[in-house]
């Protein structure tokens, strides 16, 4: 009797030891292991292949990226297998800036551009509205972004200026290239066209009129309303109306354009590129339309 208790209590050990084990195995996330060409290395879930891109996820995070296939070294998939990219001679350019040393550090981060600024006014200083317009996204990308860290754009203005690069030439560069200069994943590029469309004057008059006294004499006498005084007064306003137009594009740091939108602009203020601005802050994949506030 005592054998048998022996028995059973190994075989209940036995037992316990393999069900904690695999327990733990299946606790433990299964993960997909990136890495790219400038060596940098990703970890996540592989969600997709394409024949030209690689879609992949952050644990945690319901957002896929898209990464060029050009751009890996290799796969490391949780099943232990892995998937060699060879590079393959096609006789295109390829880019050769080097990531940044902190490129781990740029996850999640996101930068406005100073905003190009066209108006046919010559009143409008376009610099400072450019450096307005800027503010103004970046502003409304703090408060709707909640999962994004917003670079303030002192910092992305200082680290542009650094390397001589401003409105006149930003444009040799590409989008990828301004990312990793400024050490963010997500950049924001903006345009707003602001049209002169002349003043308009609005006016308004009106008459009062106010009657004479009447004395005792008079006062049981037939009512004359030709007795008394008239005043007429008149006001007036000259405002300028503007027809505004706003161009929104969002890049990450392989260069994929992940939002891109252009809109004429309800209203005929000086800041109506506001509106336009929220409007479509709102509906790129990090924006309160879809939830990710």
């Amino acid at each position: 009797m005592k054998a048998n208790k022996r028995v059973f209590y190994v075989l209940f050990l036995i037992f316990a030891m393999g069900f904690s084990q695999n327990h733990e195995v299946f606790a433990q996330e299964k993960i997909d292991v990136l890495f790219l060409k400038s060596g940098e290395k990703k970890e996540g879930k592989v969600t997709g292949i394409t024949e030209s891109h690689v879609k992949f996820r952050y644990t945690g995070e319901e957002f896929d990226y898209e990464i060029p296939k050009t751009d890996l070294a290799k796969i490391q998939f949780s099943s232990g297998r892995e998937e060699v990219f060879e590079v393959v001679e096609t006789g295109a350019t390829v880019s050769t800036i080097p990531a940044p040393a902190n490129a781990a550090d740029a996850h999640n981060k996101i930068a406005v551009l100073p905003f190009q600024f066209i108006s046919n006014d010559p009143g409008m200083d376009a610099n400072s509205l450019s450096n307005l317009a800027q503010n103004t996204t970046a502003n409304s990308i703090r408060e709707q972004y909640g999962n994004l860290i917003l670079q303030d754009p002192v910092t992305t203005n200082a680290l542009l200026a650094k390397k001589n690069i401003d409105q006149s030439n930003i444009t040799t560069m590409t989008p990828a290239e301004v990312a990793n200069l400024l050490g963010v994943e997500y950049v924001v590029y903006g345009t707003v066209n602001l049209t002169n469309k002349g003043a308009s004057t609005y006016g308004s008059s009106g008459t009062t009129y106010k009657e004479r006294e009447k004395t005792d004499y008079n006062r049981g006498k037939s009512d004359e309303r030709t007795k008394g005084s008239a005043f007429t007064s008149s006001s007036s306003s000259t405002t300028i109306e503007y027809d505004t137009s706003v161009d929104f594009r969002l890049f990450n740091n392989h260069g994929t354009n992940l939002y891109s939108d252009s809109r004429h602009v309800f209203g005929s203020d000086v800041n109506s590129y506001e509106n336009g601005i929220n409007y479509m802050i709102k509906r790129t994949p990090f924006g309160s339309k879809y939830g990710k506030k």
